[in-house]
């Protein structure tokens, strides 16, 4: 018999504790948790239901900057990086409030078979955050073709052609 495990947190090195706190804290609504007092070095640990994301200050200044993942555009649109996923409600405040900061999606729109959508946004550091939003069938089916309507649908993967909804599963 296998032993009961769950993913309990993802780590990041961030490189401002501060823009960290207000990216996951006042923008996605993770809540700051004690972290423990041992640790001798900076960082902050924040949690969302059941899953956590500590951080931890880069140990040299400018370090992630100077190593950053050079991911193509359609890599990043197409989620095909890597990157943690939050399932919410709707993430349409989300963005909205992403926008505010003067920041944009980088990736997605793509509605899957399963009416998940999908919407990829980057935290101050580049780190890549997955937003999914679980759709009914029926609204899922204009979902999907609402975006392909619009030119902000992305295909499943680089390399891939974007397909009208229409030809692949009909009218919505």
């Amino acid at each position: 018999m296998a032993p009961t495990a769950y993913l309990h947190h993802v780590a990041f090195v961030v490189s401002d504790l501060n823009k960290t706190r207000e990216f996951y804290v006042d923008l996605l609504g993770f809540e700051e948790i004690h972290r423990p007092t041992d640790f001798i070095f900076h960082g902050a640990y924040f949690r969302l239901g059941d899953a956590e994301i500590h951080v931890v200050r880069e140990k040299t200044p400018g370090r992630l900057r100077d190593n950053a993942p050079n991911w193509e555009t359609d890599e990043l649109q197409t989620g095909l990086v890597h990157h943690i996923a939050i399932m919410v409600d709707d993430w349409r405040p989300l963005l909205a409030a992403v926008q505010a900061r003067g920041m944009d999606r980088v990736g997605g729109f793509r509605v899957r078979d399963d009416f998940v959508e999908q919407v990829y946004i980057a935290d101050p550091d580049g780190n890549i955050i997955e937003l999914l939003q679980q759709h009914d069938e029926a609204s899922g089916r204009r979902r999907r073709q609402q975006i392909y309507d619009e030119g902000i649908a992305v295909p499943v993967a680089p390399g891939y052609p974007l397909i009208d909804p229409r030809e692949r599963y009909g009218e919505p």
